[in-house]
C-alpha cells in the first residue's frame, strides 16, 4: 500500500526542513515541566515567576514554546512576547509600544508612552474578554533597574483598571546578581512582584530525556505538515522501512556527550548544541540510507565535533563562578 510519505519529493523540501533550518520547536522533559509550572501560576494569575538557565541551554525556545502554549490553552488572555535588549538608554516603556507595532513620535514623552501602551493592553484584554495580561520579558538579566520600575508602573495602572497582569521572565544566571542588587538598593517591592521565585532551567540532565528527545523525531515530529513522515523517516526513508528509529541509538550517542560533559555532568552539556548533534546524525547519514543502516561510533564522534560541543563547554569550564 502506498503511504502519502511515498511520495514525498524529499530533496525539493530539503532546503525547507526544519532539521537543516533548525526552525521547529521540540518539547522537552525539562520544557513540559516548566511549562506545568508556569500555567498553574498563569491560571492563579500571580505576578511574576521566573527562570535561569547558562547560557545555550534553550531558554529562548523555551519562553518561545511556553507563549505558544499559553496562547492555547488560554484563548482569554492577552499574551504579550518581548526581548530586552540591554540599551541603558533606552526606555522599557519605548520599547513595548514598537513591540506592540504603536507609532511613537521621536520625542513622545514617558507618559504618553505609557498612556498608549496601557491603552493598547485594556484593547486587547477587552477583546479576549479574559481581564489577564501575560507578559512573558525574555533576557531579563538585561532589564535596569529603570526597567523593573516600568513594569511595576504597568502593573499598578493595569490593577487600578481591574487587570491582573503576570510576568514571566526568562534569564541567564547574572539575573541572580541583579535580583540582589536590587535588594541592596532596597527595591523589595520589585523583589517581590517579580523576581521572588527562581525557577533553574537544565537542558537534559538523564539519558531517560535524551531517549524521549530522540522519540520526538521519530514517532511525533512531521514534515511536511500532515503528511505522516516523521523527520527520521525524511532522511532515511529505507532504513526506517526496516525498522531503524534514532532512539535506539540513544545510549550510543549519550555516552559519548558524557565523556564531553566529563565530572561536570550532563548539567554542563549545552541543549541547543545536543540538537546540533542529533541534526548532523540525520543529514550525515542521509546520503547512506539504506535497509541495512546502523549509525556507527564514528557517525557520532563527527556530529559531536560539527556541533562545537567540545569547544563550549572547554570554554564554560573557564568561566568564573
Amino acid at each position: 500500500m502506498t503511504t502519502i510519505e511515498d511520495n514525498i519529493d524529499r530533496e525539493a523540501h530539503l532546503e525547507n526542513h526544519p532539521v537543516v533550518s533548525t526552525h521547529y520547536t521540540l518539547i522537552t522533559p525539562m520544557i513540559a515541566k516548566v511549562y506545568s509550572i508556569l500555567r498553574e501560576r498563569v491560571f492563579s494569575r500571580h505576578t511574576g515567576t521566573f527562570l535561569y538557565a547558562k547560557p545555550r541551554m534553550g531558554k529562548t525556545r523555551c519562553a518561545e514554546t511556553v507563549r505558544d502554549l499559553l496562547t492555547i490553552e488560554f484563548p482569554k488572555k492577552y499574551i504579550l512576547y518581548h526581548t530586552a535588549d540591554g540599551n541603558k538608554s533606552a526606555r522599557l516603556i519605548r520599547d513595548l509600544v514598537s513591540t506592540v507595532g504603536l507609532y511613537k513620535a521621536p520625542k513622545e514623552s514617558y507618559g504618553a508612552l505609557m498612556e498608549r501602551f496601557i491603552i493598547h493592553v485594556r484593547a486587547e484584554v477587552e477583546f479576549r474578554g479574559g481581564g489577564h495580561f501575560v507578559f512573558i520579558v525574555d533576557e531579563n538579566q538585561l532589564l535596569s533597574t529603570e526597567g523593573w520600575n516600568e513594569l511595576l508602573v504597568i502593573h499598578n495602572r493595569l490593577e487600578q483598571r481591574g487587570i491582573s497582569m503576570t510576568t514571566l521572565g526568562f534569564g541567564q544566571e547574572e539575573i541572580l546578581e541583579n535580583r540582589h542588587f536590587l535588594f541592596g538598593l532596597g527595591a523589595t517591592n520589585l523583589v517581590a512582584r517579580f523576581l521572588c521565585e527562581p525557577i533553574r532551567f537544565e537542558g537534559c540532565v538523564s539519558e531517560v530525556d535524551f531517549d524521549s528527545m530522540l522519540n520526538e523525531y521519530d514517532a511525533n515530529k512531521e514534515f511536511p505538515l500532515d503528511s505522516g513522515c516523521t523527520y527520521t523517516n525524511f532522511f532515511l526513508p529505507k532504513a526506517f522501512a526496516a525498522g531503524f528509529r534514532i532512539s535506539k541509538y540513544s545510549r550510543l550517542i549519550w555516552t559519548e556527550l558524557i565523556n564531553v560533559a566529563g565530572e561536570d555532568g550532563p548539567g554542563e552539556l549545552p541543549l541547543e548544541h545536543m540538537f546540533r548533534v542529533i541534526e548532523d546524525i540525520l543529514m550525515r547519514s542521509r546520503h547512506m540510507d539504506c535497509s541495512e543502516f546502523k549509525i556507527t561510533d564514528e557517525i557520532v564522534r563527527k556530529a559531536v565535533d560539527a556541533s562545537l560541543i567540545v569547544g563550549y563547554v572547554s570554554f564554560m569550564r573557564q568561566a568564573p563562578k
